[in-house]
């Protein structure tokens, strides 16, 4: 793990996502019709082949071609569900307190360097946390190209989100 920690704490981190329905609202800008989130919430992207091969050697039970992997910096996420169906597993790194993982129906999952098998379905949020804290989402998607990824892909390409869309 200490690889992956290395990696992670060394890649460049997008300050902006898709990711907003785990924000608050003042923490949403609009770019054209799409609602961007300020927070350090990226998927792994394609040309992360060290990292990838890195998360891959330490990640549970499975690893396929629908494997998609999402990456976190210091977020902190209000109450909201996953958007894939089925399980996913969750892993935290960083020197860090606090910050756990708390579900609807009463679970609270806390331990660091440990992969956790969740259900994102279950209404779901993390408490604050001070420090550096990672995370690692490793979940199943039988999408090859959805709406997001698309917008993603042009979001990226952009510099700056327009001035008159912020």
């Amino acid at each position: 793990m200490n690889i992956v920690e290395f990696l992670m704490a060394r890649r460049p981190w997008e300050k902006k996502c898709l990711r907003s329905n785990i924000v608050l609202k003042e923490d949403i800008v609009m770019w054209g019709k799409v609602k961007l989130a300020y927070v350090e919430s990226n998927a792994l992207r394609g040309h992360e082949h060290l990292l990838r091969d890195a998360i891959k050697n330490i990640s549970p039970e499975w690893w396929e071609g629908e494997t998609k992997v999402c990456l976190n910096r210091n977020v902190k996420c209000e109450k909201h569900r996953d958007g894939n169906k089925g399980h996913s597993y969750i892993l935290w790194l960083g020197d860090f307190t606090g910050g756990a993982l708390v579900f609807e129906d009463g679970t609270r999952i806390e331990e660091k360097y440990k992969w956790h098998k969740i259900d994102g379905q279950i209404p779901h949020w993390n408490e604050p946390h001070e420090g550096t804290k990672y995370s690692i989402i490793v979940y199943r998607s039988k999408a090859a190209k959805n709406k997001s990824s698309v917008i993603n892909k042009r979001y990226q390409k952009q510099e700056e989100v327009p001035e008159q869309e912020k």
